[in-house]
């Protein structure tokens, strides 16, 4: 079967298996094929050709009669690089690819399907063989793990860069319990090396290190993250990303420069008063206490900012004292030339530098390059790596292994910016395969998550973004004002990963809705009676109702943001449950009035419409409102659903009692 393999490796890719692939390969299949194991976890280098041994577990197992392959990777740019570069061209249409809670290629019954895990929960109701790209993160990490229970495949295949020993211990039990206690196959350089002497190891090693932020600046953040701050919006903007992405120093030194265009805030006051140490130079000291200067010298340092590579010539001089240095855009020519030579004949263990040497600064001695923040110009990221990912020619393989460690702030857009950086680079055609992503549950999406926590698992999109005024209905249906605001894009993202639910506030939705049957009533009442109810904004409500031909639709995100009420997945069946009862209480009330619920299924949008028969005084009104429910699953379908009925029973008794 590997013979037969290798061929199509040859034909499609243009290469054959190495020894050391075989053998691993051989070393699964004999773990399967004798009943020691359907759980194998293996771990070998970066850049150690992985992922052929993936499409070979696939063509292993599907060949064996399993129906269907799950190969899981961490991140959207993972799925398109190893979807374009691999998966497509070695089994063609019988693979596809799904990362944006879309469940198309599942549904059209794809063989094997490149994919996210949070998607492949969503969309995937029978899977008989899983494959982890990364796995490393399926120990340990709760969302991973229920995703993985829930799918119970037959097979579980994965593959890490590393595995720490301590992690071993970490794997669900409720795994265990359905596959088995995992084989540990472990394939370090060296064993690679004895297996194959023609294996060559990769030419860097990739870390990401969280920067995380004290309570001091995280508070500070998140008075930006809400929109509390008020000024300038470009302003603002570059505010938070100064903060986020150079730390206390640049950020005060910025807003220093500011005064007029924002708004005075307590928290930035405060922060820029402490006297701590910010959180990217915090970083830096943990980084080279694992990354010790004496074993990488020369080491480069990159900040974006003058202010933050002085602030980091302190917080490490005491690390090497006086053979620090620090190359700015005030250093000329000649300073930056003697600088170089100085660090080629092992005068200067480290420089830290700023946008001036992402060019000019050529020191292939350099092991170690650790980025403090991410450049979003694909061509600034790539010059950066060119720093270090350099060959002096003669050296030997061993001496070769570069080593690249990024800083990133969690919860903020600066893991998202990693991902784009990578995203542009891989798309400009530059290999970018040996830097390790990790930001699942890192990037400016989990903050949204933490912040609904505090809340107590459930609570109003307004209260987590102060940008998003009140407006009343009257307002709503006759000059709607959408709510487009950054923080709507992070929820957005969080629904259509399954990690938020959402459903539209009863009382607010249900006062909208009773505008419409006033205004439906309106324009059949005449005389003194209608006085009471009838005020000149109501007929108005009354006028579009007959523009629409009697149905209003409320399907603009950015409007329907005014009403949305956030949940986490765990408290939905509550949510449920109390608007049952709360159905059941108010049905009584509105006697043979009635409203039914009408669905139609959109790309990316689940629309119910609720259709009023409702009498009162004589009359009966028949209005429709349309609500769209967007990125909604089969459980958000079910919240839809309740939730609507719920509105137009709420919108009928809000009615009857303005007629009273």
């Amino acid at each position: 079967m590997l013979s037969d393999f290798d061929e199509i490796v040859k034909t499609k890719l243009g290469y054959s298996l190495f020894p050391y692939q075989t053998h691993v390969s051989e070393r699964m299949i004999k773990e399967i094929e004798e009943g020691k194991s359907n759980f194998i976890v293996v771990s070998m280098p970066t850049g150690s050709g992985k992922t052929v041994i993936e499409l070979f577990m696939a063509y292993y197992l599907l060949k064996k009669g399993v129906k269907n392959v799950i190969m899981m990777e961490p991140t959207r740019l993972l799925c398109d690089q190893m979807y374009f570069n691999f998966w497509r061209k070695i089994f063609g249409e019988d693979v596809g690819m799904e990362y944006e809670g879309e469940c198309t290629a599942f549904e059209e019954g794809k063989k094997i399907i490149v994919s996210t895990p949070f998607t492949a929960e969503k969309c995937a109701p029978e899977t008989e063989a899983i494959i982890i790209d990364e796995v490393h993160h399926a120990f340990g990490d709760s969302r991973y793990e229920s995703t993985l229970v829930s799918l119970d495949p037959k097979y579980l295949i994965g593959f890490t860069a590393l595995l720490p020993s301590y992690k071993k211990y970490m794997v669900d039990p409720r795994l265990v319990e359905k596959l088995g206690k995992p084989k540990f196959l472990n394939y370090d350089f060296k064993a690679l090396a004895e297996i194959d002497p023609t294996f060559n190891p990769p030419k860097a090693i990739a870390d990401v290190f969280d920067s995380e932020m004290n309570k001091t600046e995280d508070s500070a953040y998140d008075t930006f993250f809400r929109g509390q701050v008020k000024g300038d919006k470009n302003t603002l903007k570059f505010l938070e990303m100064t903060l986020y992405s150079y730390g206390k120093e640049a950020f005060c030194e910025s807003l220093g420069r500011m005064e007029g265009k924002i708004e005075e805030n307590p928290q930035l006051d405060f922060l820029c008063e402490s006297k701590e140490l910010s959180h990217k130079a915090r970083a830096l000291r943990q980084i080279l206490s694992i990354y010790k200067i004496e074993d990488f010298k020369p080491v480069l340092i990159f900040t974006s900012r003058k202010a933050t590579a002085y602030e980091f010539e302190k917080t490490i001089s005491d690390l090497d004292p006086g053979r620090i240095k620090v190359l700015t855009g005030d250093s000329s020519k000649f300073e930056r030339q003697k600088l170089v030579k100085s660090a080629k004949r092992g005068d200067i263990d480290v420089i830290i530098s700023t946008l001036v040497g992402e060019e000019g600064i050529d020191i292939p001695e350099a092991k170690l390059l650790v980025m403090t923040d991410v450049p979003q110009s694909p061509l600034r990221f790539y010059q950066r790596l060119g720093r270090l990912i350099r060959s002096k020619g003669d050296e030997s393989t061993e001496d070769t292994l570069k080593y690249l460690v990024v800083a990133l702030t969690p919860k903020t857009p600066e893991y998202d910016n990693l991902d784009d950086a990578l995203r542009n680079l891989y798309l400009e055609g530059v290999d970018v395969s040996y830097i390790v992503e990790k930001k699942e549950g890192k990037g400016p999406v989990a903050r949204v998550i933490d912040m609904v926590k505090k809340e107590g698992g459930g609570t109003s999109f307004s209260r987590l973004d102060s940008n998003v005024g009140n407006i009343s209905s009257v307002e709503v249906l006759l000059s709607p004002k959408n709510a487009e605001t950054q923080m709507g894009d992070y929820v957005d993202r969080a629904i259509k990963e399954g990690r938020i639910f959402y459903y539209y506030d009863v009382d607010k939705m249900a006062d909208l809705a009773s505008k419409l049957l006033l205004g439906s009533y309106c324009n059949l009442c005449f005389g003194e009676k209608c006085m009471k109810v009838c005020k000149d904004c109501i007929r108005e409500v009354g006028k579009l109702l007959i523009s629409k031909k009697g149905k209003v639709k409320i399907e603009k995100k950015g409007l329907l943001l005014h009403y949305m009420e956030l949940v986490l997945p765990e408290k939905i069946d509550e949510v449920i449950g109390v608007m049952k009862k709360e159905k059941e209480e108010i049905e009584s009330k509105i006697e043979y009035n009635s409203v039914s619920l009408s669905y139609m299924k959109r790309t990316n949008a689940y629309s119910i419409t609720l259709n009023f028969n409702v009498s009162a005084e004589g009359m009966t009104v028949y209005p429709k409102l349309q609500l769209d429910y967007y990125n909604a699953n089969e459980q958000e379908m079910k919240l839809a659903e309740i939730n609507s009925k719920l509105i137009g029973y709420k919108a009928i008794y809000l009615f009857l009692q303005q007629l009273k």
